[in-house]
């Protein structure tokens, strides 16, 4: 094996920890502390994020293995309620918790698609719920280099867990994701739940 293929390995590997046990969620951060731990150049031959996610999988696979299922089911629900809330805005599930590689720090994050971003405003504050507004770049998969367009966005606390929202315009419900992302809609959600438990 080549030194620069193992030392991508090595990094991806670290990373994932990192992610999970930091609560570092972005890749790019992830990848440049694991580089610097390291002791190795994080300017070149770092891994991709399809490499991460893969290692991500790999640690759940050796260290969590006995209750990730249970703690990704409850995500879910916890997802599935917030959604229900948010019906009006078309909400989909998006990222780590629809994949199952969720950690104890990930967000809940979903994709909304109001017809103006304070319509989400006035829903939370309407609700007595506190909330912060942030902005993520756009389309941009995890750890995306650069800056570009941003998305608005609201994080709030749902259930103890936090849920981080991106406010897209209606027309880009129709548009499929950039990147091969996958979303779920609540109907989707409801049917893995469901599956789940046939599993159970």
């Amino acid at each position: 094996m080549e030194p620069s293929h193992r030392n991508r390995i090595r990094i991806a590997q670290l990373s994932a920890q990192i992610i999970l046990e930091e609560g570092v969620n972005d890749y790019a951060i992830a990848k440049r502390k694991a580089a610097q731990r390291l002791g190795l150049n994080w300017g070149h031959n770092l891994p991709d994020n399809q490499t991460i996610e893969e290692a991500v999988r790999e640690y759940h696979r050796i260290f969590r293995f006995q209750h990730q299922s249970d703690f990704i089911r409850r995500l879910r629900e916890i997802a599935l309620e917030a959604m229900a809330f948010l019906e009006d805005f078309s909400p989909r599930l998006v990222g780590s918790v629809l994949e199952g590689t969720a950690g104890d720090y990930s967000p809940i994050t979903l994709h909304l698609f109001p017809d103006a971003p304070e319509a989400v405003i006035w829903k939370l504050i309407e609700a007595e719920i506190p909330y912060q507004e942030v902005n993520h770049l756009a389309a941009a998969e995890p750890g995306a280099h650069g800056e570009g367009p941003t998305v608005p966005g609201l994080t709030f606390e749902w259930q103890g867990r936090v849920i981080e929202t991106r406010l897209y315009p209606p027309k880009a419900l129709r548009q499929a994701p950039k990147h091969g992302a996958r979303r779920a809609s609540i109907k989707t959600l409801r049917r893995l739940l469901a599956e789940s438990d046939l599993q159970a």
